[in-house]
């Protein structure tokens, strides 16, 4: 286990992220504010600090397995603040990044093709926010029981082999975080060039773009 500075731990604990739901109506559409987004991932510094440690601490070192017991409370105490943390930016990413608003009649003729076009970039779109938004709350329920696993194993003791088996969950989490950061680079990168979504729809969101 590497040394790194420990930062600060989180306070308040923003537990709305874990009711994230990704089920909208066919009358609804998710608006993608993709300077919002970014905004509030450049405001989180504290964040990517404590994974980038998170993941430092995951890399056992042959001392650590020679104290699985101080190197689990270690690793408990780094994913507690995260949990903090992470529910905090997953609920400000759908509050102000990702919006749910009734979807708008169509202003293309049934028959353009390009109207046409122009819809299934949409619907590619919006399966892209579903997928995100569905990420959000299976990434905040793993590391939910993460946090209780590290927490049984201070209790009930933990060996080496112990450690090892959770520093490779620990990994595995820390892997599905960054895929899930890599697509919403991808989401913000695509709504931050040209949008593809219906005029009035566009018109709105060019609004919250200003406002951001």
């Amino acid at each position: 286990m590497a040394t790194v500075t420990p930062a600060a731990s989180s306070t308040n604990r923003a537990s709305t992220a874990a009711n994230a739901s990704a089920s909208v109506s066919s009358q609804t559409i998710w608006l993608v504010n993709a300077a919002f987004l970014q905004e509030i991932k450049d405001s989180n510094p504290h964040l990517w600090h404590e994974f980038h440690r998170l993941r430092t601490l995951s890399q056992l070192e042959p001392p650590d397995c020679e104290t699985p017991q101080q190197a689990i409370k270690v690793l408990a105490q780094c994913l507690d603040g995260i949990r903090d943390l992470l529910a905090l930016q997953f609920a400000l990413e759908e509050s102000y990044g990702l919006i749910a608003t009734p979807m708008p009649p169509s202003p293309y003729g049934r028959q353009s093709s390009g109207a046409l076009r122009r819809q299934e970039d949409l619907d590619e779109r919006q399966t892209m926010v579903g997928r995100v938004i569905d990420q959000h709350r299976c990434l905040y329920l793993q590391l939910v029981d993460l946090v209780e696993q590290a927490e049984e194993l201070q209790y009930r003791g933990c060996d080496s082999h112990c450690l090892r088996s959770f520093a490779e969950k620990v990994e595995r989490f820390s892997c599905d975080f960054t895929a899930h950061e890599r697509l919403e680079g991808e989401l913000i990168r695509l709504h931050g060039s040209q949008s593809t979504l219906p005029a009035s729809v566009d018109h709105s969101e060019g609004d919250n773009h200003h406002a951001g």
